[in-house]
């Protein structure tokens, strides 16, 4: 299967957010190792850290690649987001979120090792994520003509 280099550089822009994420989630583990925070709440501050950081290293990686190949402008920029943020959002709590906090939740329960245990539910969401916006940049792409 050939892959085009618009969805590997989309992926690109994902993956690069993702590991944003990873940096984010690994510093609000080692700040509630540091601090001693409730374990109750230390699902709630992965999903912030990975929210927070995974966003912003998304749209540096974004922004970046397309201003790097071609002028992209800001009017560009927002004709692509009104496409990809909905997808994303809807992506993103109905699925990333949720099973990042219960997962990264039941590996603190469960087996209580806590460096892992974020690693693992965030490789676990974020497979979810990819599959779906992917298939939605695919019906976008077929039905709609419409690149991201």
């Amino acid at each position: 299967m050939k892959i085009s280099r618009e969805a590997f550089n989309f992926n690109k822009e994902l993956l690069f957010g993702e590991l944003g994420s990873l940096i984010g989630i690994q510093l609000v583990v080692f700040l509630s190792w540091l601090f001693h925070f409730n374990r109750s709440i230390i699902p709630h501050l992965v999903v912030a850290g990975a929210l927070v950081s995974g966003t912003l290293c998304w749209l540096l990686a974004r922004i970046y690649d397309k201003s790097r190949k071609e002028k992209y402008s800001g009017k560009s920029f927002f004709n692509d987001m009104k496409y990809f943020v909905p997808a994303s959002v809807f992506l993103t709590y109905a699925f990333y979120y949720p099973s990042l906090y219960f997962i990264s939740k039941y590996f603190i329960a469960h087996y209580r090792f806590l460096e892992s245990a974020a690693v693992f539910s965030e490789i676990i969401a974020f497979s979810l994520f990819m599959l779906g916006i992917n298939l939605y940049r695919y019906i976008l792409i077929k039905k709609f003509k419409k690149t991201l």
